[in-house]
């Protein structure tokens, strides 16, 4: 019987290994943090962070004792359990984004990779929805992978579409640059492994972001890792460069 790409339940064993052969194999992690804490470094005022799409709260605890105040996002009820331990004394809100209602405005406002889980048709009403809870001097900070990296591009072929920022980015500045500046920074980063396996691991997480459009079969992904993402030393590179969409009230 052909092998196809496995899809993965959040909850399930297989996702966590999946991720933790993901975590294992790339500096992205590295790169966030990074960056967050560069970013929290300048901020005028550290009193709340609201962290939007918190997941199991990894990311969100990592910055949380940097604020007087956290609240943290998560509408996934399987999270939940992870979420709770890894924030204690947060403001747990257990909602989607548009029907949250933090109860107070952020100096940080965060969504890191959680666009891929949105219709893109709803981007714009999220970031709207999201700058609306930013104090007067806050940050409003939405990660995700570049569109032009080789993990969306892996993403591309196998299921048709291309996360961006960049076009979400003009769109908001279009409506509401009187109101706020926008701005989109790039950074490397990258997935390199030793070996077929392990990059048909993170190849098999990475198609998970997006609902695959038919059953993929695995010796595609393969022959796809073979033909462009082989280096010459015998193991796989793929980049995943992150875009960091900021934006900040004007004046």
């Amino acid at each position: 019987m052909m092998p196809f790409v496995q899809v993965y339940d959040s909850r399930s064993e297989d996702y966590r290994r999946a991720f933790a052969v993901f975590l294992a194999h790339t500096d992205e992690k590295q790169v966030i943090r990074a960056w967050l804490a560069q970013l929290i470094d300048t901020l005028p005022a550290r009193a709340v962070f609201i962290d939007a799409g918190a997941g199991t709260g990894q990311l969100t605890d990592r910055f949380r004792d940097r604020f007087q105040h956290t609240i943290a996002i998560e509408p996934s009820p399987s999270l939940r359990p992870e979420l709770e331990r890894s924030c204690p004394g947060a403001e747990l809100l257990f909602q989607s984004i548009l029907a949250a209602r933090p109860s107070a405005s952020g100096d940080l406002v965060l969504c890191s990779h959680v666009l891929y889980y949105i219709p893109a048709a709803d981007w714009l009403l999220h970031l709207e929805r999201l700058a609306s809870w930013l104090t007067p001097t806050g940050v409003l900070a939405v990660l995700l992978q570049n569109a032009d990296c080789a993990c969306t591009q892996l993403l591309e072929h196998f299921s048709g579409h291309r996360p961006d920022l960049l076009p979400l980015a003009d769109r908001f500045r279009a409506d509401h640059g009187s109101q706020f500046h926008v701005q989109v920074e790039r950074l490397p980063a990258a997935v390199r492994t030793p070996d077929l396996a392990a990059a048909y691991t993170v190849a098999e997480f990475m198609l998970n972001l997006l609902p695959q459009p038919r059953p993929i079969p695995r010796a595609e992904v393969e022959a796809y890792l073979h033909t462009h993402c082989v280096v010459p030393d015998g193991g796989f590179l793929l980049s995943l460069d992150q875009d960091f969409l900021t934006i900040r009230r004007q004046g």
